[in-house]
């Protein structure tokens, strides 16, 4: 994924996730980061594809090197780069074979729950009621822990591997949940955090599940100190959902969490969505085909990889840059955006190569197996216009467009919140005219329609809030807020 020479979601790898995957996320909430999704393509002809896997069942055979797909596909902006050309943009994407593993993964699932004062009602009522059915859900073998935060941190079952005997114990202490207090989120994700990172190393499948409906005003509470704290959880494998409940909690922090640990973000307007969403979730859990996975962005001689855009990297001292993903589901698509430096781009010189896009996981069908998958991203530089304009590559040009706007769209919720609604519709118009702009220009029918979509979509929110329209009244705009942020983290692949 949302987040490889311009990476940004990287996935923007939705995370984005395959659409037929996962179904769009009740009141707005988001789809799963590298970025957002986008129909399957026909390999890039400058990209060595194994026999593609077309599989339309549950369940698979198991797999021989000789017969696995690759998941992996990278391309430039084109196959013929503009000669000169200082700064390229490299598209990446995943797309996660659609059948279930044959071996589920074993889960190690932290559940935080935010009890401060807020929380009293119906919305602890369907915290409880949901948490109830994920632990039911959860099979034999699997480990929950489930903490609360308000004033303070508190383990009120710690983790526990389920079983007929355990598990009553544990739905026992989940009735006991009751409101008081502040909402110390900081030291909440972090017992979470220290409880997944004592997974053992057969439960593969790590996540920290956050429930809360409010502003952390308790300890460190910045979303870049909660962010970063959620960060440094990613080390163990911990990866983070988190569900904001209502339209008090603060999105800024909950979009860091889930950037941070590329984890995923949910937006509950009504607290009765909650066990719907949480089942969703586990289902996404159980579908693992692939645990630890990143992607290893290594640039050619005379190359320098820059920066990956809107998602965690961390540099290897050799000039690689490595992408965390996690788990990966069925069916799941992610996308990211690169950019790389060129230190020549000679007009006369043959196709040259410009990094190898690297995916690294283990296999759960073959005992955890570590497989890479490797592709090799090349392109020629020309001064003929026609030949550039020719060879654009339809999968990267569509991921930058909607990686745009995506951050486009978050930022005009920020700009909602301050009453800002001119500057707001400022920013979406940007948005709206790249993706049409794009599409109009694209031949590849699939793309076209996915950047008009994501154009409509876009025209819609301007529709709600124009300068034009009537005022609205805060309660309105503060939804419309949160239902726009969750719909650019979407479209970054969270």
């Amino acid at each position: 994924m949302k987040n490889l020479i311009a990476i940004a979601p990287l996935l923007a790898l939705s995370a984005a996730c395959a659409a037929s995957a996962v179904p769009a996320r009740s009141s707005g909430a988001s789809a799963p980061p590298f970025a957002a999704a986008v129909p399957a393509a026909a390999p890039d002809a400058a990209l060595a594809v194994d026999a593609p896997l077309d599989v339309p069942i549950e369940r698979r055979a198991p797999r021989s090197d000789a017969q696995a797909a690759r998941w992996i596909g990278a391309s430039a902006d084109g196959d013929v780069l503009q000669a000169g050309l200082s700064e390229a943009d490299v598209g990446v994407w995943i797309d996660a074979p659609r059948a279930r593993p044959i071996r589920r993964v074993p889960i190690d699932l932290a559940l935080v729950i935010d009890t401060s004062g807020s929380m009293a009602g119906a919305k602890l009522e369907s915290a409880r009621a949901a948490a109830k059915a994920l632990v039911e859900n959860l099979a034999d073998g699997d480990i929950v822990s489930i903490d609360t935060f308000s004033d303070e941190a508190r383990s009120l079952a710690p983790p526990t591997r389920l079983s007929a005997e355990t598990r009553p114990r544990v739905l026992a202490r989940i009735a006991t949940l009751s409101p008081s207090g502040s909402t110390n989120m900081f030291d909440g994700l972090a017992l979470a955090e220290t409880h997944v990172a004592q997974a053992p190393t057969t439960h593969a499948v790590r996540r920290v599940v956050m429930i809360s409906d409010g502003i952390a005003n308790v300890g460190p509470s910045s979303p870049e100190a909660l962010g970063a704290l959620a960060e440094r959880g990613l080390r163990s494998g911990a990866q983070v959902t988190s569900l904001g409940v209502g339209t008090d909690y603060d999105e800024k922090t909950l979009d860091a969490l889930a950037v941070k640990t590329t984890g995923r973000l949910y937006h509950i307007a009504e607290p009765r969505e909650m066990a719907a969403l949480l089942r969703r979730e586990l289902d996404l859990l159980t579908s693992t085909v692939a645990s630890d996975a990143f992607v290893e962005v290594v640039p050619a001689p005379g190359v320098e990889v820059i920066e990956a855009l809107g998602v965690r990297a961390e540099r290897d001292g050799t000039g690689a840059l490595r992408l965390p993903i996690g788990a990966l589901f069925a069916g799941q698509h992610r996308e990211a955006l690169v950019r790389v430096r060129l230190r020549d781009s000679n007009p006369t010189r043959a196709p040259r190569a410009l990094a190898s896009v690297r995916l690294h996981f283990r296999d759960p069908d073959d005992s955890g197996l570590e497989r890479v998958q490797e592709v090799a991203v090349r392109a020629s530089f020309s001064a003929d216009q026609a030949a550039i304009a020719s060879s654009v590559s339809p999968h990267t040009r569509s991921i930058a467009a909607v990686m745009e706007a995506g951050r486009l769209q978050v930022a005009a919720a920020q700009d909602v919140n301050a009453g800002q609604m001119t500057r707001a519709d400022d920013q979406l118009a940007v948005a709206q005219r790249r993706l049409e702009s794009e599409a109009k220009a694209m031949k590849d029918e699939p793309t076209r329609s996915r950047l008009m979509a994501a154009a409509q979509n876009i025209e819609s929110s301007r529709a709600a809030f124009a300068p034009s329209a009537a005022p609205m009244a805060a309660p309105a705009a503060r939804k419309k807020a949160l239902d726009m942020n969750a719909a650019g983290m979407s479209q970054q692949g969270f």
